[in-house]
């Protein structure tokens, strides 16, 4: 019985990563590298200084456009592969430009790139977010903290190169990214669950909190990098080693609970390993000043970087259960972790300019302490949405397109039975070989289910209020998927929509 028992465990291993496991999505991993090693020098110290408070400047406020544009209109299958295409080559271009002002010192050349390295890691980051809403909750978990881990275990490995061979080797990264992406994009994913858009009516007071817990809580992260004289910290070997492997260790920990274990994982509980990481940090800086600055840099990095896979597995479960564009969930976010972390840097080098006393020590820690415990009376609890809880798997409510799928093949079966039964079979085989218009539309387009449920139902001519009480949904929500749907399709009435269904290959 080998085989069956292989098969067995094949089908476990299924079960708890929520599908077959999908290499592409760990091509993350590669964007993280080149960020590490393009806007954080490689972590070989706390960060790159003034270098890295240009980038991310530059990474925050395209983060800012970005979301305004995809709130006001949301990207089409079209704008997405574009956003992809160009970080790949911004990303490309910086690494050039980085190399050349460093061999000739430059300083021109090193302004121009620290800019345009902000903005291919945004738009290089910001392109992952369309590939990982299409996974379920679990598979997100998995693939996000996994790529995490490569991605700091890459960033270890390229710290211990020398400069220039470092840079070059991140400069082949954008384009594994790309690629992964663009495999990404088309894997089928498995069935997934289909969530209600719920955060939809969650209270506008809500996202202030979210938005304002991320900003204090970077604005202290922003802060502790630099402390206490505002210049970037050297971190030695073993101080690297702490921070990345840190990152490995959280991240495994957090995918053998959830995917492992099958424990439930809650954002609070996420939420308090980012603020004792961050605390333990500022305890050493305080207590210890100038013995273990390097060590407590490294504590405060890993909450730093941890951050990355925490927010992105949050914005990816709010984006999954809201039909506001994902770009706009993710940059809105994102954005205000990034700016008020620069804000917190900028400040930290202002300080160290002006001479550090110790009132001015004293005052910093103050900072960091009030920034700590407004964060934690903000995000600490799993209650910030009050509507549903972060985290809450879907899976008691099966896919309504593989309930509709099941159906229409059932019907298709007695249709054909009782023809069979009454004349001679028809061949049809150009109908049987045409695609089903469900699946069709969802992977052409990229459509959500819900989207995808709409879009057929407009084209079989029914009104707004006939869908909306079909799929038990407001008609302000109909609208919003209607909306999403003709932006994506690039159609603009529902005439050409049926056309284009029609017509499909």
């Amino acid at each position: 019985m080998p085989h069956a028992s292989a098969t067995a465990r094949t089908n476990q291993m299924r079960a708890l990563m929520g599908g077959a496991f999908l290499p592409s999505f760990l091509g993350l991993a590669a964007t993280r590298v080149w960020l590490q090693v393009n806007l954080f020098a490689s972590y070989t110290q706390s960060d790159d200084g003034l270098f890295t408070v240009v980038n991310n400047l530059a990474y925050g406020l395209v983060m800012v456009i970005g979301a305004a544009i995809a709130l006001r209109k949301p990207f089409s299958k079209g704008n997405r592969t574009a956003v992809a295409w160009l970080g790949f080559a911004v990303m490309t271009f910086s690494t050039v430009l980085i190399l050349a002002g460093k061999e000739t010192g430059a300083v021109d050349i090193l302004a121009v790139a620290s800019v345009c390295a902000g903005i291919g890691g945004a738009l290089g980051g910001g392109m992952w977010t369309a590939a990982y809403v299409r996974l379920g909750l679990r598979q997100s978990v998995l693939y996000g903290f996994l790529s995490l881990a490569l991605g700091s275990l890459g960033g270890l490995a390229l710290s211990f190169l020398p400069e220039a061979p470092s840079y070059t080797v991140s400069m082949f990264m954008p384009a594994i990214a790309l690629l992964c992406y663009q495999r990404a994009m088309k894997t089928d994913v498995g069935p997934q669950p289909a969530p209600e858009p719920i955060y939809d009516k969650e209270p506008r007071t809500t996202m202030l909190f979210i938005f304002g817990g991320l900003a204090v809580f970077g604005l202290a992260l922003g802060i502790s990098r630099g402390f206490p004289a505002g210049e970037p910290v050297p971190m030695d070997a073993l101080q690297r080693v702490v921070h990345q492997m840190g990152v490995v260790v959280i991240s495994l920990f957090i995918i053998w609970w959830f995917i492992v274990k099958r424990k439930r994982l809650s954002f609070s509980f996420l939420w308090r390993i980012e603020i004792m990481l961050v605390a333990a940090g500022m305890l050493i800086l305080s207590v210890f000043p100038g013995h273990f600055t390097g060590l407590a840099i490294a504590t405060v990095n890993i909450a730093d970087t941890l951050m990355l896979g925490v927010l992105w597995i949050t914005l990816q479960d709010v984006a999954r259960h809201t039909t506001t564009d994902v770009y706009a969930v993710y940059g809105f976010a994102w954005a205000s972790r990034v700016l008020s972390r620069d804000a917190g840097r900028v400040l930290i080098m202002v300080l160290g300019a002006m001479g550090a006393s110790s009132y001015a020590v004293t005052a910093v820690i103050g900072i960091v302490v009030f920034a700590l415990a407004a964060s934690m009376a903000l995000l600490l609890s799993d209650g910030i949405l009050k509507l549903r809880p972060l985290f809450t798997e879907d899976a008691a409510a099966p896919a309504r397109r593989n309930a509709t799928s099941a159906t229409r093949e059932t019907r298709r079966a007695e249709t054909e039975g009782a023809g069979a039964a009454a004349s001679a079979p028809v061949a049809m085989p150009s109908a049987q070989a045409q695609p089903d218009p469900q699946e069709w539309f969802r992977d052409a387009f990229d459509l959500s289910e819900r989207e995808t449920e709409v879009a057929l139902l407009i084209a079989q001519g029914r009104s707004k209020s006939y869908i909306a009480e079909a799929l038990c949904l407001s008609e302000n929500t109909v609208r919003t998927h209607a909306k999403n749907v003709y932006t994506k399709l690039d159609v603009h009435s529902k005439q050409e929509l049926i056309d284009l269904l029609q017509n499909r290959g």
